[in-house]
């Protein structure tokens, strides 16, 4: 799908089936109202407030970038069957995952990604 038609068709299964799907609310990634700049804001105010209270703050990080490109996308399936979340939506999501491609040129070759 394009990005275009595919942001709009998650707009509209997250607008009918947003009820289902909770997360714990100190996480920031995919919810409304909250993305990652509302993070780093977090995370500077707990530096500034340990600095100004002079107190050692040692940060650790992790690169998870790579990780979504390895996705099993039928475990994610499963814990949303877990979740109990309607039929329609899981088979929604198994056949755009089973259908979906992407197309990358990287130096002058196109990599067709399934």
């Amino acid at each position: 799908m394009s990005p275009v038609i595919s942001k709009l068709f998650k707009m509209v299964l997250l607008s009918l089936f947003d009820q289902h799907l909770l997360s714990d609310p100190l996480k920031f990634g995919f919810k409304k109202n909250s993305s990652c700049n509302h993070a780093l804001f977090t995370v500077n105010k707990v530096i500034d407030h340990h600095i100004k209270h002079g107190t050692t703050v040692t940060i650790c990080t992790l690169d998870i970038f790579k990780a979504f490109d390895k996705v099993n996308h039928f475990a994610l399936l499963q814990l949303l069957m877990d979740r109990k979340l309607p039929k329609c939506f899981i088979g929604v999501l198994l056949e755009w995952f089973s259908t979906s491609m992407a197309c990358v040129r990287w130096n002058g070759q196109y990599f067709f990604l399934v």
